[in-house]
């Protein structure tokens, strides 16, 4: 056997205990290629496949079961002696963190991110930094920021990741529109013309464009917006339809005198989560924002759906 490479440790344990390459990476909050890569690495480190398929289900083989018992006990001394040793006390912390956020987050997660986090962390300063096209990996990779949170379909392997919430989406009009005395339907929705944003809304109207082109049909866009937040007001004044996030125009429907109707048809929801890079795993005071967020932040987001056995475990 070559040298123990000792940061495949954890994710041995995680993939023996679990018997399954998905929740090992939930458990460890990193994606499913780069645990299904580390169990490359493993097998090729022990000369032994590990893990052996039996129909639906992953079995450790006999050598798997003997070296997770000899390292666990090992792996946990080490990381009780880790903790033991990082102690971090928020209360009387001061911080400052970077955080990379849309509009759309920034609206839905913000106040009650900052409400509670005054409250338990009076001295952590947050400090917002506006998206850019693609730019939040890069900016996690160059140490610009500590924390991104959104929508990232297939992050790299050098992110962690733990899933917070899920969105619908939903439609808005103006008040008196001529399509509300009519049945709400896709023939409805497509007679008139719409009003985009980019961001995260640029996910539903994606969604919804597949959709449509699937059926041989399309919309016509006459405007798109660079952000969330003037939506509702333009489309106070037009016939344009938008397609949104649920939660965003559920909120900003009765300041705009807007009216909110559900999505024409089945549209798949926006997953959002956080995502930092791995040289932030093991800093005390980045885990701690980290499970604030998922233990108290999520309390306060009306979006917020936790899911049993996703990644919030793995802070």
């Amino acid at each position: 056997m070559q040298s123990v490479d000792l940061h495949l440790l954890p994710h041995f344990d995680a993939l023996i205990s679990l018997r399954s390459v998905s929740k090992a990476a939930a458990q460890l909050g990193i994606t499913q290629p780069a645990m299904s890569s580390a169990l490359s690495r493993l097998r090729h480190l022990f000369g032994d496949p590990l893990l052996i398929r039996h129909g639906n289900a992953l079995k450790p083989t006999e050598r798997a079961l003997r070296l997770h018992r000899e390292f666990r006990p090992l792996l946990e001394a080490w990381r009780s002696e880790t903790l033991a040793g990082a102690a971090f006390d928020p209360a009387a912390a001061h911080k400052s963190f970077n955080l990379y956020a849309s509009d759309y987050i920034q609206f839905v997660a913000l106040p009650s991110l900052v409400a509670r986090l005054r409250q338990a962390a009076p001295g952590i300063r947050l400090r917002v930094l506006p998206p850019t096209l693609h730019g939040g990996q890069d900016m996690l990779a160059q140490n610009h920021i500590e924390l991104y949170i959104g929508h990232y379909p297939t992050p790299p392997d050098s992110l962690r990741a733990s899933f917070l919430f899920e969105e619908s989406a939903c439609c808005l009009v103006r008040a008196g529109h001529p399509l509300l005395a009519r049945p709400w339907d896709l023939d409805t929705f497509l007679d008139h013309e719409h009003l985009d944003a980019n961001g995260h809304a640029g996910y539903f109207n994606t969604q919804l464009d597949a959709a449509l082109t699937e059926q041989g049909r399309h919309r016509r866009v006459a405007m798109v917006l660079s952000s969330y937040l003037a939506v509702p007001f333009v489309l106070r004044d037009s016939d344009l339809i938008a397609t949104l996030p649920a939660s965003m125009a559920g909120a900003l429907a009765p300041l705009s005198g807007t009216v909110v109707l559900p999505a024409p048809l089945p549209l798949p929801r926006l997953r959002i989560s956080m995502f930092w890079h791995e040289r932030h795993q093991a800093d005390p005071a980045h885990a701690w924002l980290r499970r604030f967020i998922l233990q108290d932040v999520l309390a306060g987001i009306p979006a917020a759906r936790q899911v049993q056995g996703s990644a919030s475990t793995a802070v």
